[in-house]
């Protein structure tokens, strides 16, 4: 009744189990050779062979982020659990740019079928007009639906009852099913992160394809190499075997001592030490060069997992660069075909 043990581990025992030790480096090492790979974001083991461990993962931190907005956390719970079909995507407060520099947070957003979601909760009765405007705007670049979860008699706005609110749900939840039906092969099922087996087998890498890993060794592994180190810290990048002009990229935009920043088209990407002293000697650096970069960019989501994501081949634009007095780097192919030079869009 009053137990409190005085260490962690002995938590553990009075439980009958063994508190594991922190896997050494060359265990780390080791675990890459396997089907598991030690994973610090997640401090756990985790199967590349499968993905329902991470959307798992992606599904209770979603619904953690929304648990305080009581209406809104039951509906999108419903909805998700109505459709139950792991092949969907849930992204939450999908950030939409609006006219005239404004933007708006999707509810829920499906990106297989460009669909929004939004849960309209009493107090959007008093903003019609302003709400008008908006999903005018939203529907420029999707379809969205409107779960009310409210009714209007003469005049007043009620609350309206559980049974409305599971009808209204399950609509929505029918129309999805049947847009997925009418797609048939076209539907493109939700996926955590590609494995190297998914990627050789195809043979090239595409933006459409949405393609994302999770660490930088499996990056350097799709081009048959490992990720090089300076000192203790890793290099942002590493040749391309066998083709001289070519190097794999995958910049952080939150790195301390480079500023790296991808432009919302996903088109430009500039480069520059924070430095400013040190600047234009990076850009001299490879102003000469015809360097072609492979890039996978790190990226975190609203739900803090972090992936690499290709972005596609960039090269630098020399005019630009020297006129910014940073590298700015230019997408010229959403496809990198890994067996030979080809690009193509």
């Amino acid at each position: 009744m009053g137990l409190y043990p005085a260490k962690g581990a002995d938590c553990f025992s009075v439980f009958g189990l063994k508190v594991l030790p922190e896997p050494t480096k060359a265990k780390k090492e080791k675990s890459r050779m396997c089907p598991f790979f030690f994973c610090p974001r997640l401090n756990r083991y985790k199967p590349k062979s499968q993905d329902m461990e991470y959307k798992l993962d992606y599904i209770s931190r979603l619904f953690s982020k929304i648990s305080h907005k009581r209406t809104e956390s039951y509906v999108i719970n419903r909805l998700w659990n109505k459709l139950d079909d792991t092949r969907i995507q849930f992204v939450l407060q999908q950030y939409v740019l609006r006219k005239e520099g404004k933007y708006a947070l999707a509810d829920v957003y499906l990106p297989q079928l460009k669909l929004s979601v939004e849960v309209n909760e009493p107090y959007h009765y008093g903003n019609i007009e302003a709400d008008k405007i908006r999903n005018a705007e939203l529907a420029e670049y999707m379809e969205v639906k409107h779960i009310n979860c409210y009714n209007v008699v003469d005049d007043k706005v009620v609350d309206c009852s559980l049974k409305e609110v599971n009808q209204r749900t399950d609509v929505v939840a029918a129309y999805i099913k049947q847009r997925i039906a009418e797609l048939g092969n076209d539907f493109r099922p939700w996926k955590n992160t590609d494995t190297l087996a998914d990627i050789q087998e195809r043979g090239y890498l595409s933006v459409k394809d949405e393609v994302s890993l999770y660490t930088i060794d499996d990056i350097a592994a799709v081009f048959g190499t490992r990720p090089k180190h300076r000192g203790f810290l890793r290099a942002s990048g590493v040749a391309v075997p066998n083709k001289p002009d070519e190097v794999v990229w995958w910049p952080n935009t939150s790195h301390r001592k480079w500023e790296n920043s991808l432009q919302k088209d996903g088109v430009t990407i500039t480069e520059c030490p924070r430095n400013e002293s040190e600047r234009a000697a990076h850009v001299r650096q490879h102003i000469g060069s015809n360097e072609k970069r492979i890039v996978f960019l790190r990226y975190t989501d609203i739900l803090g997992l972090t992936s690499y994501r290709f972005m596609g081949v960039y090269q630098m634009n020399k005019e630009k660069s020297v006129k910014e007095n940073k590298c700015v780097w230019e997408r010229i192919s959403e496809t990198y075909v890994l067996d030979n030079k080809t690009y193509k869009i």
